[in-house]
C-alpha cells in the first residue's frame, strides 16, 4: 500500500494502521485487509488504467446508493465517507475507498448448500426491493432503449463476424456464427418482459460472501445502475447452478423459493433470465482474446456464454417447465 494511502488514512479517517495483508480478486484494482486501532477495515484502490474522473463519479454514485441500503438493513460492508464522499482522491493517480472488513467466503457450484442458495434468493429479492425504493432519473443506464439492445447485439455479431476472416481460433469463429439462430428470434418485444430498475449488475461468485447458514455479505457495488434487474438472477443461476454443463435443478429451486418470499419469480422467469444475461453478457465475453487466455474468470464466463448459446431454445426442456 502506498505510503500516501497510510497517511491519508490516519489523516481524513483517524485510522492508525497496523497490519497490512493484500487481498486477491478484481482487475487491475488493489485490495486491502488492514488492522487498525478501529478495527479491520478494507482499503480498495482504484486502477488509473480502467478508472479516469468520470468513471470515478459514476463509482462515487453507485457507493452513495450502497451506503443507502446499508443503512437500511442489506448485508453489505458499511462504507466510510470524508466529507459525505466515499471515494478519496489524493492526486492523478490515487483514489481509494475505505469500508468495513466482512467476514465470509464465497462459494461455487461445488460447495454452495441449498440452504446458501435459499438465503442467495432471499437477499437478492430484499436488495432489489430495497433498490426499488431509490431514485433512477439521474442513475446512469436511465431510460433503457429495448430496441437499441436488439441493434447493439447485431452490431456486435457483425463486428465480430469481420474478425472471424482474421487468424484468429477456429473456437472463436464457431461461437460467433452460432449466435444468428438467436439473434433473428430476437426483438425489441422480446425485452418488455423483464422488470428495470437499479440492479448490482455484478452479481456473480466473487461478490457475494456466505457464512454457513446464508449471505453474510453482498460486495462490490461500484457497477450498480439502471438496467434489467433479472440480470442479476441469471448471473447467479450461472454462477451457482452451473456445473459440468448441466443445471442443478434443486438449487435453483431453492433460489426461486427464497426469493419468492419477497418478489415473483418462477422458473419461466429463470429461463428468460439466463437468455437476458445471454443478451448482455455475450458481447463481453465472446471476444477474440478471450478464446486464447487462460485467466480463470474469463474462461468461466466465457464458457457459460457458450453454454448458453447452445442450449438457447432448450432452456425451458433442461429447467423441467416443457
Amino acid at each position: 500500500m502506498e505510503r500516501s494511502i497510510i497517511d491519508d488514512l490516519k489523516e481524513s479517517y483517524g485510522l492508525t494502521c497496523y497490519q497490512i495483508t493484500p487481498v486477491t480478486g478484481g482487475w487491475l484494482n488493489l485490495k486491502w485487509k488492514v488492522s487498525t486501532d478501529k478495527g479491520e477495515i478494507l482499503v480498495k484502490q482504484y486502477s488509473n488504467i480502467r478508472y479516469n474522473i468520470d468513471k470515478l463519479k459514476r463509482v462515487e454514485a453507485a457507493l452513495q446508493r450502497e451506503i443507502i441500503l446499508e443503512k437500511n438493513g442489506i448485508p453489505c460492508p458499511f462504507i466510510w465517507r470524508h466529507d459525505g464522499l466515499a471515494i478519496r482522491l489524493l492526486d492523478d493517480k490515487t483514489a481509494y475507498m475505505v469500508m468495513d472488513f466482512c467476514p465470509g467466503k464465497t462459494e461455487n457450484p461445488d460447495t454452495i448448500t441449498i440452504t446458501q442458495m435459499h438465503s442467495l434468493g432471499l437477499v437478492c429479492a430484499v436488495m432489489h426491493m430495497a433498490f426499488s425504493q431509490l431514485p433512477v432519473f439521474s442513475v446512469e443506464g436511465f431510460p433503457i432503449d429495448n430496441r437499441q439492445i436488439t441493434d447493439s447485439l447485431w452490431a456486435n455479431y457483425y463486428a465480430r463476424m469481420q474478425e472471424c476472416s482474421s487468424d484468429f481460433p477456429i473456437e472463436f469463429k464457431k461461437a460467433v456464427l452460432a449466435q444468428e439462430p438467436i439473434l433473428r428470434c430476437l426483438n425489441a418485444g422480446f425485452f418488455d418482459k423483464f422488470p428495470k430498475g437499479i440492479a448490482h449488475e455484478d452479481f456473480n461468485s466473487d461478490n457475494i460472501l456466505f457464512d454457513i447458514d446464508g449471505v453474510s455479505a453482498i460486495i462490490d457495488f461500484d457497477r450498480n445502475y439502471y438496467s434489467y434487474i433479472w440480470h442479476d438472477i441469471g448471473r447467479t443461476i450461472l454462477s451457482f447452478a452451473l456445473k459440468d454443463n448441466k443445471l442443478n435443478i434443486e438449487k435453483i429451486h431453492a433460489f426461486v423459493d427464497g426469493y419468492s418470499q419477497h418478489l415473483p419469480l418462477t422458473l419461466p422467469n429463470i429461463a428468460d433470465a439466463l437468455r437476458l444475461s445471454w443478451c448482455i453478457e455475450t458481447p463481453w465475453w465472446i471476444q477474440p482474446e478471450f478464446f486464447t487466455e487462460n485467466r480463470e474468470r474469463v474462461v468461466r464466463f466465457k464458457d457459460e456464454m457458450l453454454w448458453l448459446t447452445e442450449h438457447w431454445f432448450e432452456l425451458d426442456y433442461l429447467l423441467g417447465i416443457l
